[in-house]
């Protein structure tokens, strides 16, 4: 008889603590459920955060009123001709503006023209801007943040008669890539699974 109570006290023990396991598990499950507001709240961040980021530019044009006169035509190949850049209409004096954050990495005369080179981070793909013609007071190494004015047109340009501003732009030091892709809003879109 002994047995039979010990087995009965056993098998109560047991389904109370199965009740106890399931009851644990339901009160977790339902307490971990997020409500309908957390939902919408999640949503409405997400909505947020998609519609600032929806149109967003990696660069910004380096002159005010930017106004394209020369567009960007790559070659077939590095060393067959062709126009690496976008020429902007510009004045002497006009001040150029940072496309993006970076440092000052050349300033100088190349081939009789005026040069400046900045080398943006790692935020832009390792981009490499160089202006002509452009001089600036800013030493190599200068740190320039993005939007910064840091240079001024002055000098002459093979690039157009009328007076403009050269804007090139390299993709990890070597390839060149066309500038204006860079400044245009690119559209974020989120697309169901």
């Amino acid at each position: 008889m002994s047995d039979d109570i010990d087995k009965r006290n056993r098998h109560r023990c047991a389904a109370a603590m199965a009740v106890c396991v399931l009851a644990n598990i339901a009160f977790t499950i339902c307490c971990a459920q997020p409500t309908a507001s957390a939902y919408a709240q999640s949503a409405d961040d997400v909505a947020h955060e998609v519609a600032q980021a929806a149109c967003r530019t990696s660069m910004q044009w380096p002159l005010e009123h930017a106004q394209v006169i020369g567009e960007y035509d790559a070659p077939a190949k590095q060393w067959l001709p062709g126009h690496r850049g976008l020429d902007l209409r510009a004045r002497p004096q006009d001040a150029i503006i940072a496309p993006a954050d970076g440092v000052v990495a050349f300033s100088g005369k190349v081939a009789g023209k005026s040069v400046v080179t900045l080398r943006h981070g790692a935020e832009t793909g390792s981009l490499t801007s160089t202006f002509e013609p452009a001089v600036t007071t800013r030493p190599v190494g200068a740190v320039i943040a993005k939007g910064e004015r840091f240079a001024r047109v002055e000098g002459g340009s093979e690039h157009c008669a009328d007076g403009c501003l050269h804007w090139g732009l390299k993709s990890g030091g070597r390839d060149y890539a066309d500038p204006s892709g860079r400044v245009r809003p690119m559209r974020v879109e989120l697309k169901p699974l």
